[in-house]
């Protein structure tokens, strides 16, 4: 990471702005009665300017799992965890990979941990999802646009 990204920003604060977690069949689907469910895992990324005269952006992670057997929800949780962040000695040429790469990779650990503490808290083993590409995610996305 060049010098220009490691200097320049600071976390103002990190939440969870909304989780959700279903549990539809709830004695009938516990995991020890249906064996493993395919699980699907949705990830995206969100900025908005709260200040533009002082650089400082909301950075949201979304979130969802969604767990199936036999074409039945076993469970679906939803997480959109966030933070406040302030650029500061960021070229403008950076800005936008800083925002959606370099801070969601900084913030998806915690993501990882909300999520599995969930899923268990919902009577399933923890998952742990597998790190995400956050480059090669938004390299995607541009060449969508």
């Amino acid at each position: 990471m060049n010098e220009d990204l490691k200097s320049g920003f600071k976390f103002l604060s990190q939440y969870i702005k909304n989780i959700s977690f279903e549990n539809p069949e709830v004695p009938q689907k516990l995991p020890h009665m249906i064996g493993k469910p395919e699980i699907n895992v949705g990830v995206n990324v969100n900025a908005i300017t709260i200040d533009r005269e002082s650089n400082i952006f909301e950075i949201e992670i979304n979130t969802k799992v969604e767990a199936i057997k036999d074409s039945e929800i076993s469970f679906l949780t939803d997480l959109t965890y966030a933070s406040v962040v302030q650029l500061n000695k960021i070229s403008q040429e950076n800005k936008s990979f800083v925002i959606l790469v370099e801070i969601p990779r900084l913030l998806f650990p915690f993501v990882r941990r909300i999520i599995a503490d969930t899923i268990r808290d919902g009577g399933f083993p923890p998952l742990y999802i597998e790190p995400i590409d956050f480059l090669k995610l938004y390299e995607n996305n541009i060449r969508k646009n």
